[in-house]
């Protein structure tokens, strides 16, 4: 058995160890594996919880975290003659070698498309210059270098398309939140294809979390970093069941910094996140929140209550740990809450090309705080297209609206 799953890892160029499992008394111990050194009913202390309730059928454990780090593993089950499960198999992968390769990867493609496009510009500028005495074959070289620039752009737009899709599949369906937020909206408009500006949404037992987060950048260094924190937030939550809004905001300080190795100088870089997390109660008589420099703005009955952040980031070089602050808002029927990042705010337009500015957008809130939520969305949309007119979206915008 040693042999066989030694073989299989060398054909499939696995760099860890192929494992069997079997269950004992609802305990599991570790049976033959692809190393010569056996581990043979060695007890698996901290095994995930799939396993035991997807013993029968095998499957996927999510990220989760141990002392070694991230991991993804499968497992599968494995049969005797008469159809019984006796064991399991499972193979591991680092999830944070994934992460590091991910963005390697990212970053080598759009550099070398840069690279390329470059060459392409210099030897189009250097054949212009030999336009008066080869017209003809002028003529033929720049259709050429416009077919290949064509080529290379359509495949980068290809690729960042393709990021697109998978932002779009991590962030959580709106029917999903509707269920538990039914009078809600979310105003999501990414500058790019690609946004750094992300919303999250959880339900758990009798609590509800939903975050607007503002990663550093836009467009495809921003979706990165929305992808991590999307992935570090649910792990927060539903693995290391932490509820209160500034625990999760110090977890996540804590993971992203670890996550980016900015605890190490010589690789470390500035790239974190502002965000606005709320953690409602399911009899929404309370709201608890904690924010890194988004604060969040309760309207009642006409009156505007803006709910500070504190002003420390998520993530970002430094060894000091930062402590979040908690409020505890009592809330009622016909209330109206409201987070956002800086996009809205931070738009140019306007008969004099000026930012749109927090204190006008929160004025603006107020006036429409009053109206359904469909009628909130339509306005926002409406209020923004006359504003900006025919200049350039300048950031991601996000606006979530929540009427209690």
């Amino acid at each position: 058995m040693n042999e066989v799953l030694s073989k299989i890892k060398e054909l499939n160029n696995i760099n860890t160890s192929i494992y069997t499992l079997f269950r004992e008394e609802g305990f599991f111990y570790f049976g033959v594996n692809s190393e010569l050194k056996p581990y043979f009913k060695y007890e698996y202390e901290y095994f995930p919880k799939e396993l035991d309730t997807h013993y029968e059928q095998g499957g996927i454990v999510d990220v989760y975290q141990d002392g070694s780090g991230y991991w993804l593993s499968a497992f599968a089950p494995i049969k005797n003659s008469k159809g019984e499960v006796v064991a399991i198999v499972q193979v591991d992968n680092r999830f944070d070698e994934f992460m590091q390769e991910a963005r390697e990867e990212i970053f080598f493609n759009i550099g070398l498309s840069l690279f390329v496009t470059l060459i392409m510009i210099f030897f189009l500028i250097r054949a212009m210059r030999s336009i008066l005495i080869q017209e003809d074959q002028l003529n033929a070289d720049l259709m050429q270098s416009k077919l290949e620039l064509e080529i290379k752009s359509k495949e980068t737009l290809d690729s960042i398309i393709y990021a697109k899709r998978i932002q779009e599949a991590i962030l959580p369906l709106r029917e999903i939140i509707l269920e538990s937020l039914p009078d809600s909206f979310v105003f999501h408009l990414p500058r790019d294809i690609v946004s750094g500006d992300f919303y999250w949404f959880k339900r758990i037992e009798n609590k509800i979390f939903i975050a607007s987060v503002d990663c550093t950048g836009h467009g495809v260094p921003g979706a990165f970093m929305s992808m991590i924190g999307t992935v570090l937030l649910d792990d927060i939550v539903e693995k290391k069941g932490v509820y209160e809004p500034d625990q999760i905001l110090t977890a996540l300080h804590k993971d992203v910094v670890k996550a980016l190795k900015q605890d190490r100088k010589e690789k470390a870089s500035k790239d974190g996140m502002d965000i606005a997390l709320c953690v409602f109660d399911t009899d929404f008589e309370t709201l608890k929140f904690a924010g890194a420099f988004r604060p969040l703005i309760h309207i009642r009955a006409g009156v505007m209550n803006i709910i500070k952040a504190d002003s420390s980031p998520i993530g970002g070089v430094g060894l000091h740990i930062p402590k979040f602050t908690q409020h505890e808002i009592s809330i009622k029927k016909g209330d109206s809450i409201y987070i956002y990042s800086d996009g809205f705010a931070d738009q140019f337009g306007g008969d004099r090309d000026k930012k749109y500015m927090t204190k006008r957008f929160r004025a603006f809130l107020k006036s429409i705080a009053h109206f359904s939520t469909e009628e909130q969305l339509r306005r926002l949309q409406h209020e923004l297209d006359l504003w900006k007119g025919d200049a350039e979206q300048v950031d991601d915008i996000l606006v979530i609206g929540i009427k209690v």
